[in-house]
This record gives structure tokens, C-alpha cells and sequence, in this order.
């Protein structure tokens, strides 16, 4: 099952979250205190692999738990899940009646009740006891009116006392229980074998077939929501479990192989132990078997045996060391490190020497954030192929004790490991958030009302919670300014996004993009357009601009050329330069006014977007909406809020972009890789759609 989006809700700090969507990764951003660490360990007791389950008493909000707690089984966490098309199969298996089912809702109450729903809802037939007790008076009826063939009275007179019987005091049992309850099949099936038994002979069953009809479609109905209730079971059985993570204790230098091998025997849930047997598991080393093979013993004569056991040791260790060198320099790239396994008697160690230093150093020697990371590596990496694949991660405020530059690599491999097993992690650092997936952050904040709130389209306005996606950004900005000594200037953000979404969109469909080699930097507005580019010039960044097409744009541009660019004109371009008829043009207006119109109801469910004649005669569709927007008194139009609709549906679906666009945007990433190796361009031709 796919995690699709979650809900926490009554939990801590938490009174609701509403629904939180998921990716393959998702990472929670948000100050100290803000409520990440509820979010996750309230959503891990959804399905906890630690078996761990909610407590009520130290759980449930403090200041309502005296007035609230008791009043009612409170829902917690509620998970959305995508079925795979093989639990599709087998659940359609279990009931037929879901086979459509796409999608589930599981909720897990305090209680420990959990709820399933269904998506797209099933029509499931009534079967309580209230529905029962009308299929025994219909059956009842019938009975009580049957005629009977001449010559068979006696025969009829018999059965319809015994059916009478057996229905009335089925129904007077039925009384007595509570009526929205579930009929049991087996009192069901009772009635249905009571007419059975009377229908003997062939003359008979004609006869008593209209009292068996809503009898049998009550034993239907019934076996119906027992398959229901199955389904709902196997759900529960099936789904992901939640690992959640909040320690990741580092190596010991010096293992006692003896005590540890009891460790592992007895208790090896202890972090840990935990890490030191992802370590021999990782290499390929049994530890159980490498204790058994023995050593010398003081004044003991030269024993062959024991001296090929001691040799095969330290060939296993050697082996294991040149491994976990080779595997770790692909992750840790600050120095080149090289591990030697020792066994001394009965102590296993670990020596870590480098590319700088060639002196060998104890691991817990090292410092803080190579051991942190070389016991994150471990865990995370065996373990993800182990008990917990296909779960669900939950890593909380992961590479904490690392540099800043280490925990960018944490995140890189967050995302190989999340490939196999969707994460989600919190930080309130901003070199734990990558700056090119942005759509991956969800903000955690405070509200004014002490409780914790998780905004994924509007950032909220405390500080503390925007500073890791703002400094994040700003390092991301400041990296690409002069690593790439090719750059497009763009002037906003979200032109920053759709020019790029677009330029690997067309790259995917063997449309014409942007060079490999020209990375994408907004200005922030054409004011900063001059500063920002002298600055890169003197640099020796080669640049180019792509700017909209109105009358501050062109003004910027013009000095861009005469100032800096020696004249070159073609180094300055304008949207409005490539669509006929908008010398205005946005980024926006590249795509058919229907479409982008659909990501703006997107961005803003509820808003009617019928224009007046004025209105709809604006050429421009940004300014349109803007029109709209300020018309109904809507507030401001926040660019980015369609423009993130646009970016991701471009980059799910690249055979979806509209046909004009593609052949637009060729146009455009053909002008400028033509003015970045400065020759004419070679512009496909305008295509009519």
C-alpha cells in the first residue's frame, strides 16, 4: 500500500493536522517545539512496528483530557492509502463486492479500534436485525396464507405450524437484541434450513419457495458483510508498518564478541545492539561463528587446527574491512576513510584511518558526525532489506549531529532508500531540505491557540518555521551562482519553476530543452536583474535572461544589453517575443488559457472563474484572474499556488503538455541555447493547433 496522505488528530499538541499528503519522501520543517515529533510518533501507532500503543492518559491533549477524554472513543491518526494491483486482486478475492475499490482509509481510534473505508464507496446491503425481523414478518405472511393442493391439507396444516414456530420464535429472539445490529449468519441460515426441512417432497417446494425468497436474500445480504468485515480485517493485516526512528546510537570501538553474542540472544532490540549487529550483518559476517572459531590458549603447543581457524578469522575481517571502505566512500564524501575489523582475544574493533591522516584512530575516537553517519549508514541500509521492507519510515530530526554538508548526503540517500520504503523525516535545518523538491516540505508551526498546525501550499508567517525552506533556497541560490558558468535569468520563482519543469518535460518526449549545461536562476523581480547579472559576469558566468514581455521587463532588458551585454542582444529574450499577438506575454501564457485555468481551480477550490466580456478580452491570463480575483473581492493571487499545479502536472504526465506549448517552448529553449553558443537559432517552425 501507497501512503497517500494522513491525519492526526487529539494528540498531544495536536488537536487536527486535517489531511497531510504524502511522497515518496516528505520531510516536516518547523522550529523546536512546534509538534514534529507528535506528528510522527501519533502517525507510527496508526500500524507501530514497536507494538506500542496509544496511551490516553499521556496522549490525549492535556487541558481537555479531565472534560473530553471519556465522552467518546477519539479518533488519532486516519492514513489514505493507493492499493497495488495485486492487493486489489486479493481483496477482491476476499469480497467481491470491492473489486472496484482503488483506495482505503484506515483509521485508528484510542481504543485501538480501526475503521476502513472504502474509495469508491460499496453499496452494501442492509443485514442488521431490524432488517431480519422484516424478512421473518414477510415470510410469516406468506406462510400464514398458504393453500393448500386438495387432498394435502393435513400435510400444509403441519408445515405451517412448524414454519410458523421456527419463524416466530426467531423473530421474538431478534426483539430482544439491539436492531442496528449485525445478523449472524448462523441464525439466518437456521430459518432458511427450517423451510428446507419442510419443503421434503416435490409438491412442497413450489409451495414454500416465496417464503425462502427474502430469507435467502437476508442470508446473501448477511454473507455479504461478513465478507465485508474480512475485507476489512485483511486490510488491517495488510497494512505498511510504521518504523519510526528518534535515536541512532553510534559503535562501540571495542565489542566484547561473548557478551554481545548473548546481547543478540537474548534482548538485541536495544539501539545498540541494534547498530553493532547491522554492522556484522552488512559485511556478511556471522559473529556467532566467528567466536566459535577458537584462539590459542596461554602455554597451549601449536595446534594446526586452531591456527587455520585464526587465519580464516582475519581473512573474514579483512574482508569485511575492505567492504565497508568501498561502501562507505560512496556515501561520506568529506575525506576518504578506511575501516580495519580487529579481533583482539575476545574484543572486535574498529580502526578508522584517512586520506589526510593515515594514523588509525579508534571509531569512537572520530568525530561526532562521522560516527553518527557511519551508524545511520548501518541501520538504515540493512535494515531497509530486512524486517522493515516495504514499511513505512518515520526518521525523526535525522543527521542532527552531522555538517551541514553530511546531511545533504543523508538526505540523497533518504531518497535511494525511500524508493523501496516511503519516508518521511523532520528537521529544522535547512541543509536537510532540498531546495529542487520543495513540493516535498510540509511546514510545521505553532498556532496562536498553542496547537499544532501543517500548512503544505501556504507557509505560514513565523519566522522560525520559514527559516529552513528560506535558507535553504538562499543556499541553493548562492551554490548555482557559480558552479554553473552558464545561467538563464529568469525573474521569479515560479518562472524558475515551469522553465524547468518544461525544459526536462520536452527533454523526456525528445523535444528539443534546455542544454545540460544551463542552470536556471531567478532574479527576484526585474529590479534586481542588473545587480544580479553583473555580479555573475564578473564571475565569469556567461549569462542570458528570459523575461516576461511587458513594459518593465523590456526597459530592464534593454540596459541588461546595452550595459552588459556588449549589444548582444540576443542574449536578452521575452515570452512575448514568441506568441503572436500577447507582446505582454508571462511564462503562464505559453500554456492554452484552459489549462492553466484548471490549475488555478486547483490551487483555489470554490472559485468561480466565469470572467465578465472585459475580462475575458485580456490577453494576458495572469492579469485576467488578477482581474477576477480583485472583482470578487478574492485577495491577491498568489502565482505559485497554480504554478506548483502546473509544475507537478507537467512533470507526472510530459505527454500531456498541450501541443501549442511544446511547440512554443521549443521555440523558446532553442533561442537561448542558440544564445549561449552564440549562433543563429535554428527555431522549429510555428505549428497551427
Amino acid at each position: 500500500m501507497w501512503l497517500d496522505a494522513f491525519r492526526v488528530q487529539h494528540y498531544k499538541k495536536i488537536r487536527d493536522t486535517d489531511w497531510v499528503s504524502c511522497r515518496e519522501l516528505t520531510v516536516f520543517v518547523g522550529k523546536n517545539e512546534a509538534g514534529k515529533s507528535a506528528i510522527l510518533r501519533g502517525l507510527s501507532k496508526l500500524n507501530p512496528s514497536d507494538g506500542e500503543k496509544y496511551d490516553g492518559l499521556k496522549e490525549f491533549p492535556r487541558r481537555r483530557y479531565t472534560d473530553e477524554f471519556h465522552t467518546q472513543d477519539w479518533p488519532v491518526t486516519s492514513g489514505r492509502f493507493k492499493l497495488t494491483d495485486e492487493e486489489r486482486v486479493e481483496l477482491a478475492a476476499v469480497c467481491p463486492l470491492l473489486e472496484k475499490v482503488r483506495r482505503v482509509t484506515c483509521t485508528r481510534h484510542y481504543s485501538w479500534r480501526l475503521d476502513v473505508e472504502f474509495e469508491p464507496v460499496p453499496q452494501v446491503p442492509a443485514a442488521t436485525r431490524a432488517v431480519f425481523i422484516e424478512c421473518l414478518d414477510k415470510a410469516i405472511a406468506v406462510v400464514q396464507n398458504l393453500v393448500a393442493p386438495e387432498g394435502k391439507g393435513d400435510a400444509i396444516t403441519a408445515a405451517k405450524q412448524n414454519l410458523l414456530n421456527a419463524l416466530d420464535g426467531m423473530k421474538t429472539a431478534q426483539e430482544q437484541r439491539p436492531g442496528e445490529e449485525l445478523t449472524p449468519k448462523a441464525e439466518v441460515q437456521q430459518v432458511v434450513n427450517a423451510v428446507s426441512a419442510q419443503a421434503n417432497e416435490e409438491w412442497k417446494k413450489p409451495l414454500l419457495e416465496p417464503v425462502s425468497v427474502p430469507l435467502r436474500a437476508m442470508l446473501e445480504r448477511v454473507v455479504t458483510c461478513e465478507k465485508l468485515a474480512q475485507a476489512e480485517k485483511w486490510i488491517g493485516e495488510h497494512l505498511p508498518k510504521f518504523i519510526y526512528f528518534d535515536k541512532f546510537d553510534v559503535i562501540e570501538s571495542a565489542i566484547h564478541l561473548p557478551t554481545f553474542v548473548n546481547q543478540v540472544g537474548g534482548n538485541g532490540g536495544t539501539p545498540r545492539v541494534r547498530t553493532t549487529h547491522c554492522l556484522f550483518k552488512h559485511v556478511g559476517l556471522d559473529i556467532q561463528k566467528m567466536v566459535s572459531l577458537g584462539r590459542h590458549q596461554q602455554g597451549q603447543d601449536a595446534n594446526a587446527d586452531v591456527r587455520r581457524h585464526i587465519d580464516e578469522r582475519a581473512i573474514h575481517f579483512s574482508a569485511a574491512s575492505n567492504a565497508m571502505t568501498a561502501k562507505f566512500t560512496d556515501w561520506w564524501e568529506q575525506r576518504r576513510h578506511k575501516f580495519r575489523y580487529q579481533v583482539d582475544g575476545d574484543y572486535f574493533r574498529v580502526w578508522v584511518s584517512d586520506d589526510l591522516d593515515p594514523s588509525e584512530i579508534e571509531l569512537d575516537q572520530r568525530s561526532a558526525g562521522m560516527q553518527y553517519f557511519f551508524s545511520f549508514y548501518l541501520v538504515f541500509l540493512v535494515e531497509a532489506e530486512g524486517a522493515h521492507r516495504n514499511a513505512i519510515l518515520l526518521l525523526d530530526e535525522p543527521g542532527i549531529h552531522v555538517h551541514g554538508t553530511a546531511q545533504a548526503k543523508i538526505v540523497e540517500f533518504l531518497q535511494k532508500l525511500a524508493k523501496t520504503n516511503q519516508s518521511i523525516y523532520s528537521t529544522h535545518s535547512p541543509f536537510m531540505v532540498d531546495a529542487d523538491h520543495l513540493e516535498r516540505a510540509r511546514a510545521v508551526y505553532e498556532h496562536a491557540d498553542g496547537t499544532t498546525r501543517v500548512s503544505e501550499d501556504v507557509w505560514p508567517r513565523d519566522r522560525d518555521s520559514l527559516f529552513p525552506l528560506q535558507a535553504a533556497l538562499g543556499y541553493q541560490l548562492a551554490q548555482s551562482l557559480f558552479i554553473s558558468k552558464r545561467q538563464l535569468i529568469v525573474e521569479g520563482l515560479t518562472d524558475m519553476w515551469l522553465v524547468k519543469s518544461l525544459s526536462l518535460a520536452l527533454s523526456a518526449i525528445d523535444k528539443m530543452g534546455l542544454r545540460e549545461d544551463i542552470v536556471v536562476v531567478p532574479s527576484a523581480g526585474v529590479s534586481k536583474l542588473l545587480p544580479l547579472a553583473s555580479m555573475l559576469i564578473g564571475h565569469d558566468v556567461e549569462i542570458s535572461a528570459l523575461l516576461d514581455g511587458d513594459e518593465p521587463a523590456r526597459k530592464e532588458g534593454k540596459k541588461l544589453v546595452d550595459k552588459l551585454l556588449a549589444g548582444r542582444d540576443r542574449r536578452c529574450l521575452f515570452i512575448g517575443d514568441f506568441l503572436d499577438g500577447v507582446p505582454e506575454a508571462e511564462i503562464e501564457d505559453v500554456f492554452p488559457a484552459e489549462f492553466y485555468l484548471a490549475a488555478v481551480k486547483a490551487a483555489y477550490p470554490g472559485v468561480d472563474l466565469t470572467f465578465t466580456p472585459e475580462e475575458a478580452a485580456i490577453p494576458e491570463i495572469v492579469c485576467r484572474v488578477e482581474k477576477l480575483f480583485a472583482r470578487r473581492g478574492l485577495g491577491r493571487l498568489e502565482k505559485w499556488r497554480p504554478a506548483s499545479v502546473v509544475r507537478d502536472r507537467i512533470l507526472e504526465k510530459p505527454d500531456g503538455i498541450p501541443a501549442a506549448t511544446v511547440a512554443i517552448m521549443e521555440r523558446v529553449f532553442a533561442a537561448v541555447n542558440a544564445a549561449f553558443a552564440e549562433v543563429e537559432p535554428k527555431l522549429p517552425p510555428i505549428e497551427k493547433h
